[in-house]
Formats: structure tokens, sequence, C-alpha cells
């Protein structure tokens, strides 16, 4: 069966109106709310277009993925995303947990033989930390000083500590304790 040439060439404007709709960047121009009638619609079309609408929302969830959107959007539609949008970044701040400040204070150093020895403290306990003294309670590293805080490594700047929980890192800066003093004796 062959097709008339009228029906050949409307089938053909037809085929090139929907490939430059898919490929036009543009978007289609909305109508403004205020040329929209609603008293114009009869009393079952505008039935069905709430029912439908209420169906649309309250079947969007997190995932779902408006295939057609509309050009006008409902403002509780509007306000229900930015409440869930707030939720969501809310819960991802509570998920993240924040290491606690270190419990430990570095109150004192000295220096013999040019090994320098550190004096840590926390509360009521106190520690020495030297890599070659013959203190009875020295620290080394890799030690745990509490349940929670383990000591990973000394530096000539600071001391880096390991919060257990988290498996967190937190560096106590030495300060004017890095290098030993010079006393001039001369005057």
């Amino acid at each position: 069966m062959k097709l008339p040439r009228y029906l050949q060439i409307a089938l053909l404007i037809t085929g090139l109106l929907v490939l430059y709709s898919l490929i036009g960047d543009e978007e289609p121009a909305s109508m403004p709310l205020s040329v929209i009638n609603p008293l114009s619609q009869n009393a079952h079309t505008r039935s069905a277009d709430q029912h439908h609408r209420q169906s649309v929302s309250e079947s969007k969830s997190d995932d779902f993925i408006d295939l057609f959107p509309s050009a006008i959007k409902s403002a509780a539609l509007e306000q229900s995303q930015e409440v869930s949008i707030a939720t969501k970044q809310s819960q991802r701040q509570e998920a993240a947990i924040v290491v606690p400040p270190l419990p430990f204070q570095l109150v004192g150093a000295w220096w013999s033989n040019h090994q320098r020895t550190l004096m840590l403290q926390a509360e009521d306990q106190q520690w020495i930390i030297c890599r070659r003294c013959r203190a009875a309670k020295r620290v080394w590293t890799g030690m745990k000083l509490t349940d929670d805080w383990q000591l990973k490594s000394v530096s000539a700047d600071s001391l880096t500590f390991i919060w257990l929980p988290q498996m967190q890192e937190q560096h106590l800066a030495l300060g004017d304790m890095k290098s030993e003093p010079k006393f001039n004796y001369d005057k």
C-alpha cells in the first residue's frame, strides 16, 4: 500500500519536529499563572487534577526522579523538598563524630646530655616522654596513655596522639620547648 503524498509530507514534518524537540536546548516557555483561569475548567477536570497532584506529592520519595516536570509546581511540594534537604544535612552533621579536644597539657621540659625530656599531664596523671632516659614510668611511642588516647609519635615541634575510638590524629605543639635553652653566664 502506498501512502498519499500529503501523508508522507505530514509524517516527515512530524518526525523532524520530534527530533527538533529532543535535540533543542531551549526549554518551552511556560504560561504565566495569570493567564491560566481555574474557573474556566469544569469541576470534574479540577477534581481529577487535584487528586492527581495529591497522589504524586504523596508518592514522591528521596529517590524519586520526575521524568515529566510541569511548569507549575505547588508551594507545598517545594517546601517539603527543602525540609527534606535540611533534614538530610543535619543528619550528616550528626553522623560526623567530632574528635574531643586533647586532655593533655605539656607542663615542662628539660635537657640532659642533649636529650630532651618532656613532662605531660592530664588531670591528676603525669607522664615522662623521653627516648633514652631511665625514668620509671616513661612513655614510648605507641603506648596507650588513657583508654582512648595513644601516643603515636614525637617530632621536633609536636607530639602526635591518636584518639582510638575513631583512629583520628591530633597534634600538641611544643611551643618554646622545641630546643635546648642557651644561658649566657658571661656578664
